[in-house]
């Protein structure tokens, strides 16, 4: 499925996006407060966004999802990687929902809905070591240090959850959900 939706939030592959949508993701992503942490920090020319786009229509490795929270573009996740029900999980936070706790939130949607319609079993991650606000989230969603690949980048942390550790933390963490709750009930539009 290509578009999924929940009451707050929905997913909608990047290979079925209008070209609005498209522009709107470029915009957030070459956004200086977005690009500062990314992996690649530099900005990316409306060109290069349209071959990267049309690439993933035929890649079966990688799939990117815009995010909305209630019809307005909050972020972008990612696989990349994907084989044997693993992949690389990636997400950024459009500036305008990076309110308090709102981004654990968004975040925390998109993986649920990685787990439960996209065929992976773990999400390895990565994250600048520098990047506090990132490291809180993801050990807040259950993330744990993952082996170090061959030939690591020194400026990264390496990271990854399984399917069945995200299910144990979230069927046994009600005070979690309780602030996701509490966290969208603050951010009603």
């Amino acid at each position: 499925m290509n578009i999924i939706s929940t009451s707050l939030y929905t997913f909608k592959n990047f290979r079925d996006l209008t070209e609005s949508e498209s522009d709107e993701v470029l915009q957030g992503r070459n956004d200086p407060q977005v690009r500062r942490w990314m992996t690649s920090d530099r900005f990316i020319s409306p060109e290069e966004h349209r071959c990267f786009t049309a690439s993933l229509k035929t890649c079966t490795t990688k799939f990117y999802f815009r995010v909305e929270r209630r019809g307005r573009f909050a972020g972008v996740y990612s696989l990349t990687n994907l084989r044997d029900q693993s992949a690389v999980g990636g997400f950024w936070i459009a500036t305008h929902a990076r309110e308090r706790l709102l981004g654990l939130s968004v975040v925390f949607n998109s993986i649920s809905y990685v787990f439960k319609n996209c065929p992976v079993g773990t999400i390895h991650g990565y994250q600048l070591a520098n990047n506090r606000p990132v490291a809180k989230i993801n050990a807040m969603l259950g993330f744990v240090h993952s082996e170090t690949p061959l030939n690591p980048d020194p400026r990264m942390s390496y990271l990854e959850i399984t399917r069945a550790a995200w299910e144990n933390v979230f069927s046994n963490d009600s005070k979690m959900l309780k602030m996701i709750e509490l966290v969208e009930r603050k951010y009603e539009d």
